[in-house]
């Protein structure tokens, strides 16, 4: 068994009050990938609410004793598909089960709104998130040099 699945995530939606600190997390993770960041590649995150509240989205922020540590968003892609995005775990925490109890919500919630299957796609350099997304049930679809697509078939859950 795998005793970090235990870890007791608070999970709630992106507030007004929240979203700067969601931002910086996200913010602090496309940094240390990339080396640098360029706020014109990430829009969404100038506004978070609006962005995913406002147009019917969702993101959410994890918390472990009332400290923000990771984000996860899910967007609707068309009809019962929904995508996932903004995953990140501040760096800290990692490799504490966090990631994949964010997952678990963002899926979670997703079966409530209907969706019976949700895409996604990280860069293909990131290895650790491709095996990630894999070790949770998701399938690699497509593959270029530079982005990984994979998906997941939702099984129901009646609510």
């Amino acid at each position: 068994m795998d005793t970090r699945m235990n870890v007791m995530l608070s999970v709630t939606e992106v507030s007004e009050e929240t979203q700067e600190q969601a931002r910086r997390i996200v913010h602090a993770g496309l940094e240390e990938r990339f080396g640098e960041l360029d706020p014109s590649y990430n829009k969404d995150l100038d506004d978070i609410m609006s962005w995913y509240a406002g147009q019917g989205h969702l993101f959410l922020t994890g918390a472990l004793e009332g400290k923000m540590v990771c984000t996860g968003a899910l967007i609707q892609e068309g009809g019962d598909v929904g995508r996932i995005a903004r995953m990140s775990v501040w760096k800290p925490y990692r490799r504490r089960g966090i990631a994949r109890r964010m997952l678990q919500e963002l899926e979670r919630r997703a079966r409530q709104k209907g969706y019976a299957k949700l895409v996604l796609e990280t860069t293909a350099a990131w290895l650790d998130a491709v095996q990630f997304y894999k070790a949770n049930g998701y399938v690699e679809v497509q593959r270029d040099e530079e982005e990984v697509h994979l998906e997941k078939v939702l099984a129901y859950h009646a609510r």
